[in-house]
């Protein structure tokens, strides 16, 4: 990122944000980073925030961050760290999770596995063989997940896949 860009003191900001976890910043805040105003298309246009090679773009990619969402009528932006991946869509026509979303979850709150079956009353070697994928977590321990990433504040997707015959 050149020092030049306009965008350079929000890739500053960023770079010096622990990576720890999702991190919220207003449009006023990020003006106020940047020392000028954010352009208009910021305050109502998805495109502006997407996660491309644009200037802006590159402010946070190369921090290693990503923008995990943006609300236009609360104006605020929601960074994740770059390093914490969880789009993935299940293979499966369930709504389960996957391995890489079990892990995903874990990565995010920051948890080891054992921490992460502490608090679901299962076994360490259990959340290891959901996250190779060996066995599938039963849609009670499912929703339990669910509960844990909606209070951890993980966007969790459960998409389905339709069969086709």
């Amino acid at each position: 990122m050149s020092p030049r860009s306009k965008y350079y003191p929000l890739f500053e900001y960023l770079q010096q944000q622990p990576d720890t976890g999702l991190l919220e910043l207003n449009f006023v805040e990020i003006e106020e980073i940047l020392g000028k105003p954010l352009p208009p298309s910021a305050r109502t246009s998805r495109a502006w925030w997407a996660n491309t090679q644009t200037a802006q773009g590159r402010s946070w990619q190369e921090a290693k961050w990503l923008v995990d969402n943006v609300d236009f009528d609360d104006q605020y932006v929601l960074f994740r760290p770059a390093r914490i991946t969880y789009r993935v869509t299940p293979v499966r026509r369930s709504q389960g999770w996957s391995g890489a979303q079990v892990k995903a979850l874990r990565e995010f709150a920051g948890w080891t596995q054992q921490e992460l079956a502490d608090r679901l009353s299962v076994r360490q070697q259990t959340v290891s063989d959901w996250e190779l994928d060996i066995h599938t977590c039963h849609r009670s321990m499912g929703k339990l997940m669910q509960m844990i990433a909606k209070e951890m504040g993980f966007s969790y997707e459960a998409n389905s896949t339709e069969d086709e015959d």
